[in-house]
């Protein structure tokens, strides 16, 4: 049972790894593209609990460090994080309703965001001053946007929930 989660979750990671650098950029509303790999990892963090979504945040930003040109260790240290705060609300130990997923889910953007743009300032020495402009102008509708498509499968398991019970 536990190696059949594991494929599926590795499976899932990979297609939206897959999705995320081939599907998504045609999918993109004024340079504003969906985080489908965070998607996934907040579903996991929200499945499995916070020491699984530490690990696989930390290899997540790690793979995505490899592959872009950002500063090695940003994105693997950002995501750690966010996996970290996500995993705090583990639905095995809370339950937790879809307005307040949602919500989770702009943090966990939040908290990604302002901890790589963070490094970023220190690594290369620039003012902190523009943390706050960047997470409204970039963070925000970038988060609303992957926020719309993370609700269709989070309404979906809470509906498909709702029709079992009766």
């Amino acid at each position: 049972m536990v190696l059949k989660n594991i494929f599926k979750w590795a499976g899932l990671f990979v297609l939206a790894f897959v999705l995320q650098t081939t599907l998504v950029p045609s999918i993109s509303i004024f340079q504003f593209r969906p985080d489908l790999l965070m998607l996934v990892l907040f579903a996991l963090a929200l499945k499995a609990g916070v020491i699984p979504a530490v690990y696989i945040g930390f290899f997540l930003g790690l793979a995505q460090d490899l592959y872009s040109p950002s500063i090695l260790g940003q994105n693997a240290l950002s995501k750690t994080i966010a996996g970290f705060f996500a995993g705090l609300f583990n639905e095995k130990l809370v339950r937790i309703d879809p307005i307040f997923k949602a919500v989770l889910l702009l943090l966990m953007f939040l908290l990604n965001d302002s901890v790589y743009l963070i490094v970023q300032m220190v690594k290369t020495g620039g003012s902190m001053q523009g943390i706050g402009m960047e997470l409204i102008t970039a963070t925000l509708p970038r988060a609303l946007y992957s926020l719309l498509l993370g609700m269709i499968p989070i309404l979906w398991e809470n509906y498909s929930q709702a029709t079992v019970r009766r």
